[in-house]
């Protein structure tokens, strides 16, 4: 993994720590929002009219579900 992906493992452990446990659902889900939300970042603004969506951010975001 490259150094942003670990800075995301580490953001999502956070999240999901609950004292003395971490919850690795809860972990493993903010990851994987975290990397959506990068991936969309990158692309933001990068206009495409595929289904009716305004931009390439909007159509990642909604394909994973991630508001």
């Amino acid at each position: 993994m490259n150094k942003r992906m670990l800075e995301l493992a580490k953001e999502a452990e956070w999240s999901a720590n609950r004292g003395d446990d971490v919850d690795v659902v809860v972990m493993m889900e903010k990851f994987a929002e975290l990397i959506v939300r990068e991936c969309a970042d990158l692309v933001q603004g990068v206009t495409t009219d595929t289904m009716g969506y305004h931009s390439a951010d909007q159509k990642i975001k909604q394909h994973f579900g991630v508001e």
